[in-house]
């Protein structure tokens, strides 16, 4: 299927300067010149709107859409531990499918073709990916005592089997290993994961150093650092996730430093928790290779990555007092070019012949941005994400012209509604 972008500018061009792409099949073979042989099958008027390669969340939990709203204005234990916890544990798959689709529904409308999930109910995330056309990199959380434990092996069967049901069913998903994080895990089931996944060769992603108490525990438990922790298990020899890295060591820079490495800071989440605000701009100084994600909707609580960015760079500016700290060209490559860096896709993240065509067209006319100077100023610093007119996924249109294509948004609706009734707050949790 060929697709012809007309007359559209490309996010680093002047606002008078327009062009048009050419996407064949999953892929752009054209930019201002028609290659060979094309054949437009739709074309899309590009006058009036902006390309920019698809956002990358790099850490959320989609099922957890269900629980927006549903915790808040708590500390961070009582929240997870108190009022999470429960709601998850009494969840059925099919309700969590259903959460899925509620999470890829805003962030195709917010612009993100590309999620990294860590879930607990195995298979659901995958499906919702087959069904909707969305991008991912599905962990299954793990957590075990040792590599002994029954129902830690028991999870970790439930991922490889994931994996295998993905390739099955031909989803647009990759897979990694996802041990919960170090306060959940033992320190003999974490080398277990880390074996198995140079055994599989898969990539890694955990929770690290998101609180105070997290890195306290650690240093009195461990007598390292949480990054220092995780490093001496062998975890940085291959690719990994770390989601938050709120606190950290003036000695753990030369660790995260590592080209396996890569952080993966929530603001939003870590700002609504309470936990702080991470040290982005000095990793960025340091060589440390930054993501961006959201967490979830059960925290954030929004899955929007044009708000993400906001957050990212005016906390960072706010905390550092510093008006030069993150620019707006350095926070859009965070949520795009460093994102792709960090799943090891350097076919996503930016726009260029051969790139696969995950791409996104915003509205220019709407007030919020205009006038038009600075395009990566208006996605870092005005943009709702709700500017978004289209998405495309592998050169396949998931939204045009604001309409999904792919999924039955009412049907979700009703499910999710349907569900929320079950949990309202205030009535006994199923099964408790």
């Amino acid at each position: 299927m060929g697709i012809l972008i007309r007359d559209v500018r490309l996010l680093d061009s002047a606002e008078n300067e327009r062009t048009d792409i050419y996407i064949t099949g999953d892929h752009i073979s054209g930019i201002g010149r028609e290659p060979r042989g094309f054949s437009a099958d739709e074309v899309i008027d590009g006058s009036g709107k902006t390309l920019m390669p698809g956002l990358i969340n790099c850490h959320t939990h989609a099922y957890m859409s269900l629980m927006r709203n549903y915790a808040d204005d708590l500390p961070f234990h009582e929240w997870l531990f108190g009022r999470i916890t429960p709601v998850e544990d009494a969840l059925t798959p099919e309700e969590a499918y259903w959460g899925n689709m509620l999470s890829v529904i805003e962030m195709i409308r917010t612009g993100t073709t590309t999620f990294v999930d860590m879930q607990m109910f195995p298979k659901m995330s995958v499906r919702a990916c087959a069904d909707s056309g969305m991008r991912a990199v599905i962990t299954r959380g793990l957590v075990g005592s040792d590599r002994n434990d029954e129902g830690g092996r028991a999870r970790i069967a439930q991922a490889l089997e994931e994996m295998e049901y993905g390739r099955e069913i031909g989803a647009n998903v990759d897979f990694a290993l996802g041990p919960h994080a170090i306060y959940t895990c033992g320190e003999d089931f974490l080398r277990y994961v880390g074996e198995l996944a140079a055994e599989k060769d898969l990539s890694l992603n955990i929770h690290l150093a998101e609180t105070e108490y997290e890195y306290n525990t650690c240093l009195s438990e461990h007598g390292c650092t949480p990054v220092e922790y995780l490093s001496g298990l062998g975890f940085f020899d291959r690719r990994i996730l770390l989601a938050h890295c709120v606190f950290l060591s003036d000695g753990d820079y030369s660790l995260l430093r590592n080209p396996n490495v890569h952080v993966v800071t929530n603001p939003a989440s870590n700002m609504k928790l309470a936990n702080g605000f991470a040290p982005v701009a000095r990793m960025l100084k340091e060589g440390v290779n930054v993501a961006l994600g959201t967490d979830s909707a059960a925290s954030n609580n929004s899955l929007n990555m044009f708000t993400e960015m906001r957050l990212l760079t005016m906390a960072q500016k706010g905390a550092a007092k510093d008006a030069l700290v993150l620019t707006a060209d350095e926070t859009v490559r965070i949520a795009t070019e460093n994102g792709a860096e960090a799943i090891g896709r350097d076919d996503l993240g930016s726009i260029g012949v051969g790139k696969t065509a995950d791409l996104i067209l915003i509205d220019e006319n709407c007030p919020n941005l205009r006038p038009v100077y600075n395009m990566k100023a208006a996605c870092a610093y005005s943009a709702t994400g709700y500017e978004v007119s289209d998405v495309l996924i592998g050169g396949k249109l998931v939204m045009r012209n604001r309409n999904l294509t792919t999924i039955d948004e009412e049907k979700v609706y009703f499910e999710t509604g349907r569900i929320a009734e079950k949990y309202r707050p205030g009535r006994a949790v199923p099964g408790k």
